[in-house]
């Protein structure tokens, strides 16, 4: 008996793991019906064929009930030859496959090769699999569409993420059709496959691996541009590798056809090196090196040049604590295969450059020294006329940098050399090298000695001269100082000590307040010029630097008033002002009566902090208050009278420490210190302690749950400290104490539980 069968197809779903058979359009279903049906059922069979909705998985019958699809292609019906791979249908769907991909119509490439490859799993039929070129070149259209789209957008990064998605799965097919992951585990990120389906001639070649890792390459660096992130670019950098591992195991077998290139390797490096993620890039240099160094040990392959300024662009950017050791180490390879004969590996400028810059941001001790060590290495090899590569500004000005941010005071010794250097290049420094230099040789005046620091101030007030001569040469100057040059230069005639340089810092401020008053903003006075300039008067040893002292906080309080944010005072500059009142004894010119007018001034200077909206008196305004007091007054009533006064103001303000209980402990007799804390000290645990209510405002922080803040909140303890000026073990104390120790470098294993 005659089947009526009815077929309803529409252009439906691409994936290759559908069990139902698709027409993409009404030219595909026009062959379907001519060439492919006939292969299933006699011409006699098939009476009525309609298209309309989705593919059905089952066919309709004249009797009225249904057939399960897969049911009627194991009966009798379908009794037919299958078709041949050589027959016109398939060469013309190999034909258009290749053709959309290379008219870069991937979307309609990728779903004709899908329904083919679905078509021929649901018929477990290999003869109707594409063949190996339609799978090249539509791996190739991905490649290109990769490239089309490279841009920093975050909508380019994500379409160029879901093409390397596409390569990824499309490799995974070949395996696992080819009967690659039958021998080896399959890097199917999800699922399993769904047909037992084997075609030995889609096994991928080299070319196919080598794609793949180039996709995860492509779609990690856009994704890193465009700050784009997602779990697929946080694993590519570790499928790449995989990929790589499964090339690797593959070459094992000689008659696989599989060998890793060194493209394939750089490949990898290069998903590894970029990462979106910030916490990634320390752990991204890590990864590349490993790769890197599986290269150079390989037996039949060698790193080029592009690997080692891979690695070394990859150390440069990295956050790893010795990433710039890293980066010289590579640095340095590439210099000593050059001195070899290999001028291929001949270190650019660039790269010298990104090395002096990964030290000019390091945090060892050493910084500026290996700069500076590279650099001499450059420039030696230039005037030996054994490379081309000629340091420019740029160099320079990175030594200085990690010079000026250096702690060793030797390093100060080195900023003439390195001008010496410039002239002799016929290079001009510019205004961030002379700021730089002069910022090196006042951080030398901060950590050498007394004779040495002296030697340094007068360095850095000869580099403001030649930055100034240089401003003076022409109208047009790179080199202009500002308020900057001259705020390093106060704070090293500060370490001077004398009267004569506490003038100079006074006229380099005034010079900056009438630069600026004339409307020059780069001469803006700071809050350190003006401290810099009391620190150099409260050191002057002079007997009234104390009262000019007092007159430039004046005058920094008034600029703040004036609109200089800028010059906003601090806790420092009032605590600047009492550290000058307390030094009056020390100099030669010293006598009661102005000693108790620096008292009054250092009195008032706090009476003003508690006045003031920007800034309040703390325990340090207090102990120095208290150290005032016994500098500049005289054993006896009068000086008792005083310390206890101050004393009294600090417990009212809830601000009595350690350091302030015993400073005023040893200053005042035992009677007096009774009186004033031991008669009403409360106990604790059987320990005397002073009251709560002196150490309010003077709190650690810990973890305790505030209920009077909006919401709960952390509030701070107040510290249980007895009359002897030692703190009382508490729970307070002991979180206090420990966080202190997290804070601490190389103290994070503490972290993780007790001491």
């Amino acid at each position: 008996m005659n089947r009526v069968i009815t077929l309803r197809c529409f252009a439906a779903q691409s994936s290759p793991r559908a069990t139902r058979l698709r027409c993409y359009d009404e030219r595909h279903f026009s062959r379907v019906k001519s060439s492919f049906l006939p292969s299933l059922f006699s011409a006699r069979d098939v009476t009525k064929i309609t298209c309309g909705g989705r593919w059905q998985n089952y066919l309709s019958t004249r009797n009225g009930f249904d057939i399960p699809w897969q049911r009627v292609l194991s009966t009798n019906v379908a009794a037919s030859a299958a078709r041949d791979p050589s027959s016109p249908l398939s060469q013309d769907l190999n034909m258009k496959i290749s053709s959309l991909s290379e008219s870069g119509d991937i979307a309609k490439a990728g779903e004709l090769l899908n329904q083919t490859q679905s078509e021929a799993l649901i018929l477990n039929k290999k003869e109707l699999l594409p063949d190996i070129g339609s799978y090249t070149d539509y791996m190739n259209a991905l490649l290109n569409a990769q490239k089309q789209m490279i841009g920093s957008d975050q909508e380019s990064a994500a379409r160029i993420v879901a093409l390397a998605d596409k390569a990824h799965d499309l490799l995974v097919q070949m395996e696992d059709i080819s009967g690659v992951s039958d021998k080896h585990s399959s890097m199917r990120l999800s699922g399993v496959a769904i047909s037992e389906l084997r075609q030995p001639t889609l096994r991928p070649a080299t070319f196919h691996y080598d794609s793949v890792i180039l996709s995860f390459a492509n779609a990690t660096i856009a994704a890193q541009e465009a700050n784009y992130s997602t779990n697929f670019t946080m694993n590519a950098p570790y499928l790449s590798r995989s990929w790589l591992q499964r090339m690797e195991t593959l070459a094992l077998d000689p008659s696989s056809g599989i060998s890793p290139t060194v493209e394939s390797y750089h490949h990898v490096m290069a998903a590894c090196s970029a990462t979106a993620m910030p916490n990634m890039r320390s752990k991204a240099a890590l990864l590349t090196q490993a790769i890197f160094d599986k290269l150079k040990h390989s037996n039949t392959l060698s790193p080029t040049v592009q690997e080692y300024r891979l690695m070394l662009r990859t150390w440069c950017a990295s956050l790893c604590k010795d990433s710039a050791f890293k980066a010289t180490g590579v640095w340095m390879s590439m210099q000593r295969a050059f001195r070899m004969g290999d001028e291929a590996m001949e270190p650019t400028l660039e790269d010298g450059k990104m090395v002096l810059e990964a030290w000019s941001r390091a945090t060892n001790k050493h910084s500026a020294r290996r700069a500076q060590n590279i650099l001499t290495e450059m420039e030696k090899l230039y005037m030996a006329k054994k490379t081309t590569v000629r340091p420019d500004l740029d160099c320079y000005r990175f030594v200085l940098i990690a010079m000026s941010r250096s702690k060793v005071p030797e390093v100060g010794t080195n900023i003439p050399a390195i001008f010496k250097a410039l002239e002799d290049n016929q290079l001009f420094p510019d205004t961030e090298c002379f700021d730089l230099a002069i910022e090196t040789l006042t951080n030398c005046t901060k950590y050498s000695r007394d004779d040495e620091a002296y030697e340094f101030s007068k360095m850095t007030e000869r580099m403001l001269v030649q930055m100034e001569k240089e401003h003076d040469r022409s109208s047009v100057s790179f080199v202009k100082p500002s308020a900057k040059s001259y705020t390093n230069v106060i704070q090293a005639l500060a370490a001077r000590k004398t009267k004569h340089a506490a003038e100079k810092a006074a006229a380099l401020l005034k010079r900056m307040e009438v630069e600026f008053a004339a409307g020059d903003k780069s001469m803006k006075p700071t809050r350190d010029s003006y401290v810099g300039v009391i620190h150099a008067y409260g050191t002057s040893g002079s007997g009234k630097s104390f009262i000019k002292a007092n007159e430039v906080l004046q005058r920094m309080i008034t600029q703040y008033l004036n609109g200089n944010e800028a010059a906003r005072p601090d806790s420092c500059s009032y605590h600047a002002v009492i550290k000058a009142c307390a030094r009056v004894p020390n100099s030669k010119s010293a006598t009661p009566e102005r000693e108790k007018e620096a008292l009054l001034v250092a009195i008032s200077t706090v009476e003003r902090m508690k006045k003031s909206d920007h800034v309040h008196p703390n325990a340090k305004s207090y102990f120095l208050l208290l150290q005032c007091c016994v500098y500049l007054l005289p054993p006896g009533n009068e000086r008792e009278r005083a310390l206890c006064s101050v004393f009294r103001s600090c417990t009212k303000d809830g601000l009595v420490s350690q350091q302030i209980l015993q400073e005023f402990q040893s200053a005042t007799s035992a009677e007096t210190y009774h009186r004033e804390v031991v008669s009403d000290a409360p106990y604790y645990d059987n320990v005397r302690i002073i009251p709560e209510k002196w150490t309010r405002n003077l709190g650690y922080r810990v973890r305790v749950r505030d209920n009077t803040q909006e919401g709960g909140g952390i509030g701070k303890r107040s510290p249980i400290i007895s009359v002897t000026g030692t703190i009382v073990s508490s729970n307070a104390y002991n979180d206090h104490r420990m966080r202190r120790r997290w804070l601490k470098k190389g103290q994070q294993l503490l972290q993780g539980g007790r001491v």
